[in-house]
């Protein structure tokens, strides 16, 4: 196992952010399939797992999807901004507690700074997941690197890990660090990305 970098990044985002805003306010949707459409309700802008599995796609067309309401039980929502935007300043303000620096990266993504924090990243992230998603109801995921781009892809991996099984090891899944597995490990989780994830 690596030693912890003293100099590490994490990058931590809500999981489907609008609709699981919605769902926190709306406990009947959560096992539902469920999507937020854009302004004037025109494209999916966020999915939860279940819309996904249906196979509607990022920024699809309502019209084109719309016949799932009827065939798969799909609830198209129309996006309310002053929600997400006040669930985001809670979710950042919980996740900035976890180190010295944090960059608020979009709406629901923030990297944090662990340059000279000790102990175990993972650990950390759990207790940050966790507390997330006590005070807000936001599952997250997070993804430890030594640099950005690492942090953004040990979370996609976090994600893929939780939501794909098979895609990479089931300990990987909600939080994953680089820093916490061998050169090896690395190495096979490499191959195992596509460059286009990167």
């Amino acid at each position: 196992m690596a030693p912890w970098s003293s100099s590490m990044y994490g990058l931590v985002d809500g999981n489907n952010f609008y609709v699981s805003c919605e769902r926190m306010f709306r406990p009947a949707l959560v096992g539902v399939p469920v999507i937020v459409l854009s302004n004037n309700d025109g494209c999916a802008v966020s999915r939860s797992n279940e819309a996904k599995a249906l196979g509607v796609q990022m920024g699809q067309p309502w019209f084109q999807c719309r016949d799932l309401e009827r065939t798969a039980g799909l609830v198209g929502l129309s996006s309310n901004y002053a929600l997400y935007g006040d669930m985001s300043n809670r979710m950042m303000t919980i996740a900035a507690e976890y180190a010295p620096r944090q960059e608020i990266y979009s709406i629901d993504e923030s990297f944090l700074d662990f340059d000279g924090v000790q102990g175990d990243l993972v650990a950390i992230g759990r207790a940050l997941r966790a507390k997330v998603l006590r005070h807000t109801g936001i599952p997250t995921c997070a993804g430890f690197g030594a640099t950005k781009t690492l942090a953004k892809l040990a979370n996609h991996i976090a994600k893929s890990a939780e939501r794909k099984p098979g895609s990479y090891p089931a300990a990987y899944a909600q939080v994953f660090s680089f820093g916490a597995i061998s050169l090896a490990e690395r190495q096979a989780v490499f191959a195992t990305t596509a460059i286009d994830e990167v």
